[in-house]
């Protein structure tokens, strides 16, 4: 089935995927062996439904976006008084593996190394002393997370966590300065293991998408229905990936981006849009900032193109479809002969009505598409009444005035019921701008239609209109 986002997607990743600038980390000698052209997409909505497109089954590790996961689960467990005496939330405006500390010597934020490792180390015992065997144990609970946030069991590659403990001098460094300014309750070395073993741990661009989607659902994974944490865990998340994911391209990427996201040297990048929805990126070759560059082009068009960036959203979009229903309870109209009314009665389970309703963004529009897409088999018009719609964005009014050309393509009729001429003033208002202004997409895929003459003022039109369309069909035949 043909989907409007899925070709939103494609012609996004056809975009960037010539920009190939950037090299893949080669001081961990696993990901140097990594194909560089490697480049997938994915993205989870609010309700679970996963769009996956290019290398989205391809394995990675994890690495640095693992840290806010292991950053809630210590706000889990310890709540956010006891962290917060331990790590910071300011943003350091350095590399991600600076050696670095504010002046009351905690790591300035959990997602560079030195924060990571210390929540890493909030999750063993305290003592000084820990063997293997209790690293593993711990370990075994960091998987069982992150497999919860993913919503499917993750695997460690221990080819790059023998490959990460062999070269972290540096890391190493970072946590042997945490336990000589005492910031460390328990065995540094053990603390850096279960580091590298939760950075090594192996992710999709699916599970990425589905962690962002857990993430903006409040701790709710909405693939198995599972409360992973609760929502203040995922408030103190969201405002650290916003302020901090990005490393000392924090600034350049909330401004332009505006998701709360976070980067991995694994060319990974899961990015969030509270409320809505979570996206995975794989590209591994990585700019100065140790970010994806194709990644970080992706989400930048995801949010421009899609009008993603979290400031454009005015209310929560999550119920948008008010009704469904067919004419079974609707008499038909007054116009016809007998002859033609009898057939009428006898197909009003052919005509679909969808009442919108809220403010309607890329969320809203994307659950209403893809139930009429669902639907598109059973019914032959499909109308969708925006009578209570309060704010309509350039991409969901182009979603919606999309969905004529497919129905047409089948052989069917899509309608629309806009009795305060929301979708008709605001495409004569931008006629040379009827897609929405940075949806770098085709008309003919968009299949706009300048006239607009499936808007009608009233259900009734709509409902006359349709029973028309049914009657010729019918004479056809």
């Amino acid at each position: 089935m043909f989907s409007h986002v899925d070709g939103y997607l494609r012609h996004i990743m056809a975009d960037c995927t010539g920009k190939r600038s950037g090299n893949v980390a080669d001081y961990i000698p696993e990901l140097a062996a990594v194909d560089p052209d490697g480049y997938g997409l994915s993205l989870c909505v609010h309700d679970g439904h996963m769009y996956s497109h290019g290398d989205s089954s391809v394995e990675f590790t994890i690495q640095s976006i693992s840290k806010p996961l292991t950053y809630a689960m210590a706000i889990s467990r310890l709540g956010n008084a006891m962290v917060d005496e331990k790590i910071g939330v300011e943003p350091s405006g350095e590399a991600f593996n600076e050696i670095s500390v504010d002046d009351r010597r905690r790591p300035k934020n959990p997602m560079i190394n030195a924060g990571a490792i210390l929540a890493a180390s909030l999750l063993l015992p305290p003592v000084t002393e820990i063997d293997e065997a209790t690293v593993t144990k711990v370990f075994g609970e960091v998987l069982d997370f992150y497999s919860a946030c993913a919503g499917r069991r993750l695997t460690l590659d221990e080819a790059v966590y023998a490959s990460e403990k062999a070269t972290g001098s540096r890391n190493r460094a970072i946590g042997y300065m945490l336990d000589s300014f005492g910031a460390l309750d328990t065995n540094p070395d053990a603390a850096l293991d279960l580091y590298y073993r939760q950075c090594s741990i192996r992710v999709t661009t699916d599970d990425l998408a589905a962690i962002g989607s857990t993430i903006a659902n409040g701790g709710l994974n909405p693939r198995t229905g599972r409360m992973v944490f609760n929502q203040e865990v995922a408030q103190r998340l969201l405002s650290v990936m916003t302020t901090c994911g990005m490393y000392d391209g924090a600034g350049d990427w909330v401004t332009g981006v505006g998701l709360p996201a976070k980067s991995g040297v694994g060319g990974g990048i899961l990015a969030v849009l509270p409320g809505q929805l979570g996206i995975g990126v794989y590209s591994p070759r990585l700019d100065e900032h140790g970010n994806s560059v194709r990644g970080v082009e992706t989400c930048r068009h995801l949010s421009t193109d899609l009008g993603l960036h979290m400031f454009n959203v005015t209310r929560e979009s999550r119920v948008t479809i008010r009704s469904v229903y067919d004419l079974d309870g609707v008499e038909v109209s007054g116009d016809w002969t007998e002859l033609e009314r009898g057939f009428l009665r006898t197909c009003r389970d052919r005509v679909r009505v969808y009442e919108l309703q809220g403010d309607l963004t890329f969320a809203g529009a994307e659950s209403a598409l893809r139930r009429l897409e669902t639907d598109m088999d059973d019914l032959s018009v499909a109308i969708v009444e925006i009578s209570r719609i309060g704010v309509i964005d350039p991409v969901a009014r182009t979603m919606l005035l999309s969905a004529k050309r497919t129905l047409d393509e089948r052989g069917r009729k899509a309608m629309l019921v806009d009795p305060d001429n929301v979708v008709r003033t605001s495409v004569k208002r931008h006629r040379n701008d009827a897609i929405a202004p940075n949806l770098n997409v085709p008309e003919d895929l968009l299949g706009f239609d300048p006239t607009l003459p499936h808007v009608h003022s009233t259900m009734d039109e709509a409902i006359e209109d349709a029973e028309a369309f049914l009657l010729k069909q019918q004479s056809d035949a």
